[in-house]
């Protein structure tokens, strides 16, 4: 998929025939994912929600349905913004999501929010620059932002069918990125500064399992 690798090599000239491809293959699953995540992350209390690599807004359009106040921004390639107005458009969201073409790997994550959701994006990328794009939301979130990371997750010590088996050829597939276990992604997330790191037990982990953390208020 060139919209992955375009994002993996820190290119940002993805043909929109691309990017349409993977963000319509990404949409058709999101609604489990949004789903289990809400079902598992609470939002009461976040002002403006950025979706980081938000492909087509699928994910956004589910918090919104949910938490009719909050205010949300997406953030992908240029090439993904007319897919981002035509869905979020239909769910009449336009006016409470604002886009932000760019490359998480060619420039800085914007700020404005004090919440960052990172919805299938880790696994398709290497460590190294998984590290990089955490250290980009830790310093564009405020003290006391919250970090959201939903994706496939290994078992770790405990191997699964889904995590350790499935999703692994799934990445092998790609030719990109791999599948972490939670312990993994904690220790990332805790290398990039944050605290207050949880692992919630996944309802469906063959869906998604969840990660979530928060930017120290001082130090």
């Amino acid at each position: 998929w060139s919209y992955v690798f375009a994002n993996a090599e820190g290119k940002g000239g993805v043909s929109p025939q691309d990017a349409a491809r993977y963000s319509t293959l990404m949409t058709r699953s999101q609604a489990l994912v949004a789903q289990d995540t809400l079902a598992a992350v609470n939002l009461q209390g976040v002002g403006t929600l950025m979706d980081v690599g938000g492909g087509s807004g699928a994910f956004l359009a589910a918090v919104g349905a949910a938490y009719p106040s909050l205010r949300m921004m997406l953030f992908d390639l240029p090439a993904v913004e007319p897919l981002a107005q035509e869905l979020l458009g239909k769910e009449g969201l336009l006016e409470r999501v604002r886009i932000v073409p760019g490359s998480f790997r060619e420039g800085s994550i914007p700020s404005g929010a004090d919440a960052i959701s990172l919805v299938r994006v880790c696994y398709d990328h290497t460590d190294e620059t998984v590290s990089a794009l955490l250290q980009g939301v830790f310093r564009a979130l405020p003290a006391g932002g919250r970090l959201i990371v939903s994706e496939p997750m290994t078992g770790g010590a405990t191997p699964t069918i889904w995590g350790d088996v499935y999703f692994q050829m799934y990445t092998m597939a790609m030719g990109t990125g791999r599948t972490r276990s939670a312990q993994t992604l904690a220790q990332m997330v805790r290398e990039a500064g944050f605290c207050s790191i949880r692992t919630p037990a996944p309802k469906r982990g063959f869906v998604t399992s969840i990660l979530t953390a928060r930017k120290p208020t001082s130090g």
